[in-house]
């Protein structure tokens, strides 16, 4: 595989990204748990858990800040999809397998496989987080990320990066700025093309399984891990491979798709 990665142009890819300029959000802690979430009582026995005496709400805060949210093009989506279902099918099948084992045996929890679109939108959201940091000045444990993802008759592929952390840093104005045309298309640009080539390379491409819980197959700390609490799935489900491609099938990965 070349470093480096075609010309990038946003509508090719994007049918819609949305600067957030002001962003609420709430988070209440709703129970306690170590190894195993408690996933199987009522929300009110897990209310109990947060007190000796019984009450009726939750302790909880309110946080501003600012994003970014970007919407794939579902047409390019379903056509990648059908065109490179062999090398895509492959690559998530071999992460079904420990996403089953971490679910059932490990964390006793139930949970949705992954599927390809999510780890697309995934992965491509701790790229695009990890070359934001270089861009508009914040700490990659200020940025957080949502994903929208859904198959079927409503189908959804969208990720919001945002920072919400409750202080100056989360309203600077940096994050929406580089959400402009001008200033999106280079960053992501830049973010592809140094996936193409992680400093582990070849290891970390042509790894079976890696990161937590062997939840990962093309992603390390060189080149897609971010902080726990930026990521929605703690550094699991991510590869690089339906991303950017792999050594021996780079036409496989969603931007490098000619279709």
């Amino acid at each position: 595989m070349s470093v480096g990665h075609p010309p990038f142009h946003g509508g090719q890819w994007f049918s819609q990204v949305s600067l957030v300029h002001k962003l609420r959000e709430t988070r209440a802690f709703v129970g306690f748990s170590r190894i195993y979430p408690a996933s199987k009582i009522s929300p009110e026995e897990e209310r109990n858990l947060l007190s000796r005496e019984p009450k009726d709400w939750l302790p909880a805060i309110v946080v501003r800040g600012e994003g970014i949210f970007i919407q794939l093009r579902e047409d390019r989506i379903e056509q990648w999809l059908r065109t490179c279902d062999h090398e895509i099918d492959d690559r998530t099948s071999r992460l079904a397998g420990a996403w089953e084992r971490l679910l059932s045996h490990a964390r006793h929890i139930t949970r949705p496989q992954p599927t390809a679109r999510f780890l697309l939108l995934h992965t491509f959201s701790h790229l695009l987080i990890n070359q934001l940091v270089f861009e508009c000045g914040y700490g990659t444990a200020s940025l957080r990320e949502r994903i929208y993802c859904a198959d079927g008759d409503h189908p959804m592929a969208g990720i919001l990066i945002y920072t919400a952390d409750g202080d100056a840093e989360g309203s600077m104005g940096g994050l929406v700025r580089m959400g402009k045309p001008s200033r999106l298309e280079p960053i992501v640009q830049k973010a592809l093309d140094k996936a193409a080539w992680c400093s582990s390379d070849p290891v970390c491409m042509e790894s079976g399984s890696q990161g937590p819980d062997g939840c990962n197959l093309a992603a390390c700390h060189s080149c897609a891990l971010v902080p726990e609490t930026t990521c929605e799935e703690q550094n699991r489900l991510l590869d690089r491979g339906v991303v950017i491609g792999t050594l021996q099938s780079p036409d496989s990965g969603f931007f490098n798709f000619d279709g």
